[in-house]
């Protein structure tokens, strides 16, 4: 009897590690990181363009990687959060600084998931998104 008790209170706390591949939104601000801590679902505007092209093809119910680390320093170990992608809306915006010009604006809505680690890093060309396979722990629990 001991035996299988011993047993049952470690394979409680058992984790498997599963690795997922995601489009990955560098460089977002520390404050919004921490917020997306402590809200079940945020809106973001996404106007980098390397971000931009990530979520062009992303669908739906896709997970993100969300991290505050830049594109450039995004190496294998770096974390972040994987987030799930509620809704997603492409618009133009007009900026009006020196000339009037318009860019491409991304808002999405994000349910926050759990937190992970990059295991690998796919950039493709300058403004053409990066793809991260990530870590994320899968606990196991026995009822």
């Amino acid at each position: 009897m001991a035996r299988v008790t011993f047993l049952s209170e470690h394979i409680g706390r058992i984790m498997f590690i599963r690795t997922d591949s995601m489009p990955a939104i560098a460089g977002i601000s520390n404050k919004v990181y921490d917020l997306l801590f402590q809200r079940s679902l945020l809106s973001l505007e996404i106007k980098s363009a390397d971000n931009v092209s990530s979520l062009l093809s992303a669908e739906e119910g896709v997970s993100l990687f969300l991290t505050p680390v830049l594109r450039e320093d995004m190496l294998p170990k770096a974390e972040g959060m994987i987030c799930e992608l509620k809704d997603k809306k492409v618009t133009l915006q007009k900026v009006k600084k020196w000339d009037e010009a318009e860019i491409v604006a991304v808002r999405i809505q994000v349910k926050p998931l759990c937190t992970g680690r990059i295991k690998t890093v796919e950039r493709h060309h300058l403004g053409g998104g990066v793809d991260v396979g990530v870590e994320r722990a899968v606990r196991c629990s026995i009822s």
